[in-house]
């Protein structure tokens, strides 16, 4: 493969809901533009893109893949990414190194969830999107209403740049606004029907109007005119694209691929080239400052991707920002503070790679044999070490208990796995002192199904799952004191310690405070600090449910010792044990974390899924209308959400979504801790 230079370049990652066909267009555009010699199947696995065992396994994309198209003197990296809730972790990675994002809609569907949370990623990141829709020759497919869902839900600024042609109700072909040419149903070159030569005219003016209104140059000129000459038509797409003004929507078939040569043309046309992208916020040595595009500047890449590589090991795939590097070069891991030499750097079609001898602003490529260097790490040219802004990749919404099947693998397995997760932000590995587990979260049930058989597959290390313990909290009500004494003789040196305790409740989040009111020396200035190590050990085991206790403050305001038996040993039993006997006085309340939803469904789902959060003890906090969707807002026990992937996919036929923020602890209602309660004097016994 010829080098190109960076003006020629352009990145489009595709994105959309699961299940619209963005892998079989992906494998349409390569077959299209001749970078393979077959059309790739999803249905038959051999798709160009979903090599991973489990994609063809499961027909669905799983991780993000790459594939190169050269076309009119450029060079087009075209990233498919899952549709997949489970995955969106490797759609964020992808979209954030793009320079513009195809957002692919169903023929007959239109905008659905996956839409949308798609189209937030490429909002997010202030990304110019191209839109595809899909199998317009279907039955029950209606281009215009498409459009109309898309204008109405997405943006009123989507226009079609091409659209299909019908003859008694059967698919024919399509044409292409801006040139006026046509292909029929087998992509050949066919003359534009009379029948929607006015539906041609409508989309050719809606299309100059877009040009027009992103440049005043171009706007006096229209107006003067009435008209845009082609050069001012396609200069002013140009900037409406690249600053979000304007979507141009495509359309067209997968199998047999139709209308994939009109996107082809578009992309150089319509998208900015990375020396137009904007700069990006970065810090330099605590300082914030910006990476622009600059091929002559020092190099800086980011790491979006990585994944173990069968013949190659652990592989990373990086966006290069800035600079270019040649040959065998050292460069520094500014995230990881750590020197790594790359010298085996590959373009990647798929799974097969094409050596490449330079990399330069703009290259989208695949690193092999770095020993420290994982997805979201930026890369620096040394003695330039300046860290782009990371990713922000979503919270997990899915959290299991997880060991080894066998024991004495525990350590395999955490090696294992965070190995994973370095792989894969959203996947997070805890060991949780508070509940004494360790726990894997991530984006659903799915994600963690295909992590844990990469895990069996790269270590031999089986695992089980299973519902993890809830990190209740333990606290007070109001005011109560009380004294213990401890006192033993044995022998010799006998034990005394005797101390009077006060405690108070605190404000929610405050945590703990210890006071000593001691006057008189009644318990000696030395033993204080043991007085209050004793109630911090007390704190660890609440006397309610064995749970942590916050939100107290306790004062030590009286005791007594006596001058032999006593020591710091004797004080800290003696206020533990007072602390456990005054909380029992003090109103003691078990409280539960809380979290809070953002769930996004369809309208017609809406009743049910706010029936089954109420029925979880989920407080309604709002709903919020887009577009055909209704985003509903509640707070809800974590108690009540384990496996909540799977009941929302049950309530919506999988076309509902969420995500999940900590809003921090709130009381157990008193039926509830009762058997919490129960339950921990069962398990004491």
């Amino acid at each position: 493969m010829k080098n190109y230079d960076p003006e020629k370049l352009r990145t489009i990652t595709v994105v959309g809901h699961g299940s619209v066909g963005k892998t079989s267009l992906c494998d349409a555009l390569l077959f299209t533009a001749g970078a393979v010699d077959r059309l790739g199947s999803v249905d038959k696995g051999t798709s160009h893109f979903d090599y991973y065992p489990e994609s063809k396994e499961r027909k669905h994309s799983l991780a993000s893949t790459s594939g190169i198209i050269e076309h009119a003197g450029h060079k087009i990296n075209v990233i498919d990414t899952p549709g997949l809730a489970d995955f969106y972790g490797a759609t964020i990675g992808a979209v954030s190194v793009s320079d513009a994002v195809l957002l692919v809609v169903d023929g007959t569907d239109g905008v659905e969830v996956g839409t949308l949370k798609t189209w937030d990623f490429a909002a997010g990141d202030d990304k110019p999107v191209l839109i595809w829709v899909n199998r317009v020759d279907r039955d029950n497919a209606d281009f215009g209403r498409i459009v109309e869902d898309i204008r109405k839900n997405i943006s009123k600024n989507a226009v079609p740049v091409t659209f299909p042609v019908e003859e008694n109700g059967s698919f024919i072909g399509i044409v292409n606004v801006l040139t006026g040419e046509a292909v029929d149903a087998q992509g050949n070159e066919m003359p534009v029907p009379d029948s929607v030569k006015d539906e041609l005219e409508t989309f050719r003016a809606m299309i100059t109007e877009a040009a027009a209104e992103a440049d005043e140059k171009l706007m006096e000129a229209f107006f003067e005119n009435d008209s845009l000459s082609d050069d001012e038509l396609e200069t002013g797409l140009r900037k409406a694209v690249a600053s979000r003004g304007f979507f141009p929507v495509f359309c067209g078939l997968s199998v047999p691929p139709v209308g994939q040569n009109f996107l082809l043309d578009a992309i150089p046309r319509f998208v900015p080239s990375p020396l137009e992208g904007p700069a990006l916020p970065a810090s330099k040595g605590g300082e914030k400052t910006e990476i622009a595009p600059d091929p002559s500047g020092p190099f800086v890449a980011r790491v979006f991707s990585s994944r173990i590589d069968t013949h190659m090991g652990e592989i990373v795939f990086i966006r290069v920002y800035s600079g270019g590097i040649e040959g065998t070069t050292d460069v520094f891991n500014v995230t990881k503070s750590s020197s790594e030499r790359m010298g085996n750097y590959y373009f990647m079609t798929g799974n097969n790679r094409i050596t490449a001898d330079k990399l330069v602003t703009g290259d989208v490529a695949a690193v092999a044999k770095l020993k420290n260097t994982s997805t979201n790490d930026t890369l620096a040219q040394k003695g330039y070490e300046v860290q782009l802004d990371p990713i922000v990749f979503p919270e997990p919404v899915y959290r299991v208990a997880i060991a080894p099947k066998e024991r004495g693998n525990e350590d395999k397995m955490g090696q294992g796995l965070s190995v994973l997760a370095a792989q894969d932000p959203t996947l997070i590995l805890r060991n949780e002192s508070e509940i004494g587990q360790t726990t894997l979260s991530g984006m659903g049930e799915l994600h963690l199904q295909v992590m844990l058989s990469r895990l069996k597959e790269a270590t031999g290390v089986e695992t089980v799952t299973f519902k993890p313990r809830i990190a209740y909290h333990e606290t007070i009500t109001k005011k109560a004191e009380g004294s213990y004494k401890h006192k033993k003789q044995t022998g010799g040196r006998g034990q005394y310690g005797h101390v009077f305790l006060r405690l108070e409740p605190l404000p929610r989040g405050a945590g703990f405070e210890f006071a000593s009111k001691v006057v008189g020396g009644n318990v000696p200035t030395n033993f204080i600090p043991a007085v209050e190590k004793g109630v911090l050990e007390a704190l660890k085991s609440g006397p309610i449910s064995k749970s942590k206790v916050v939100d107290v403050k306790v004062v030590v305001f009286d005791g007594s010792y006596h001058p032999v038996d006593s020591s710091d040993m004797a004080f800290k039993i003696a206020s533990n044990k007072c602390f456990k006997e005054v909380m029992l006085n003090a109103g003691p309340i078990l409280l539960e974390p809380i979290v809070t939803l953002e769930v996004t469904v369809p309208e017609e789902f809406m009743g049910d899924v706010m029936s089954d959060l109420t029925s979880k003890r989920g407080r309604i906090q709002g709903i919020e209308s887009e577009g055909a969707f209704q985003v509903i807002k509640a707070s809800v026990p974590e108690a009540e959400l384990f496996q909540y992937t799977s009941t929302l996919k049950s309530l919506t036929q999988a076309r509902g979504s969420f995500t999940q923020t900590f809003d921090g602890y709130q009381p157990v209602p008193r039926e509830i801790q009762e058997k919490i309660m129960e339950e921990a004097r069962a398990e004491e016994d």
